[in-house]
């Protein structure tokens, strides 16, 4: 079984190398691992749940707003993890709700866990056309509804105090011709790569430094890279600050409210130009662990 899941990942890892939809990027990714690399099912190693809310350019008629739960726990006595994943999204006339079942199949590695994860599920969503009169057909009462499948795939080692993920969290894209039918479609130029790192160090008693990153590439954006730098204490309390290339900088803070229960927000300050109009985006995010287990009170901060 071990033999047969290695060699499909290797099957299907050359030929997805990038993904057409991209997956929705929050500034708090710690608490979205899920929605980033489905081989992050099951790493809490205890049944977790997490669930996030981001509001973008605030202030903004139809600005985007994205929310996220997930759901994963590993299976006792196996090397499967098991995660669900429900994503929802609003940018102005464009609705999409994304409903994924994870699986990560676990190998032990050195130190560490080598998991390898695919994702399968459904996306439905709506697209508004607005007409601009004449021939020129942007808006139409035949606005399509769409119910399509979507997949992903990605590779994830984690220790204690450091992980390393590479992931395609969406391969398939949409899009609406004409007449306003939606169709999903397939194409290698548009495809994005998420790559996240980061390592935990003892500096003195009760404090721990953070440094992690994540970079997102698509042939059409580029490279988006997000570095940042946390400061942890007693386990519990950790504030920090990244750096988003040519977007944002972000503040960060999160709270270990009990050994089960974790609280976090995010402010992103814009450096791009609508900030002569608008530069806030802001997170709110929840965790809740179902254990007590020591081993995962600061389990690998994705």
């Amino acid at each position: 079984m071990r033999r047969s899941i290695i060699i499909l990942f290797c099957l299907l890892l050359s030929v997805i190398l990038e993904a057409q939809e991209k997956a929705l990027l929050y500034s708090h990714y710690s608490f979205n691992g899920l929605a980033i690399n489905p081989a992050y099912a099951g790493s809490r190693e205890m049944l977790s749940i997490s669930v996030s809310h981001r509001s973008q350019w605030m202030g903004f008629e139809g600005a985007p707003s994205y929310n996220i739960a997930g759901l994963h726990t590993p299976f006792k006595n196996t090397k499967m993890g098991l995660g669900l994943l429900v994503m929802n999204e609003s940018i102005g006339l464009r609705k999409y709700t994304g409903i994924y079942v994870n699986y990560a199949h676990r190998l032990t590695l050195g130190n560490g866990k080598l998991a390898l994860g695919l994702k399968g599920g459904i996306s439905t969503g709506k697209f508004e056309l607005i007409d601009l009169g004449g021939d020129d057909v942007v808006f139409s009462e035949k606005s399509s509804s769409y119910l399509l499948p979507n997949f992903g795939m990605g590779m994830y080692y984690y220790t204690r105090k450091f992980y390393a993920g590479l992931s395609v969290p969406l391969i398939l894209g949409y899009e609406t011709n004409e007449t306003g039918e939606v169709t999903a479609y397939h194409d290698f130029n548009k495809y994005a790569y998420y790559l996240s790192a980061g390592i935990t160090f003892d500096i003195a008693d009760n404090w721990q430094l953070q440094p992690s990153g994540l970079v997102e590439y698509d042939k059409a954006g580029g490279v988006i890279a997000d570095g940042g730098l946390s400061l942890l204490y007693k386990d519990a309390l950790r504030v920090g600050a990244s750096y988003r290339s040519k977007q944002a900088i972000v503040m960060l803070l999160d709270y270990k409210i009990n050994y089960q229960l974790r609280v976090g927000i995010a402010y992103d300050y814009g450096l791009n130009d609508l900030n002569a109009y608008n530069r806030n985006s802001f997170e709110i995010a929840l965790e809740y662990n179902f254990g007590y287990q020591i081993r995962a009170a600061n389990p690998t901060i994705f």
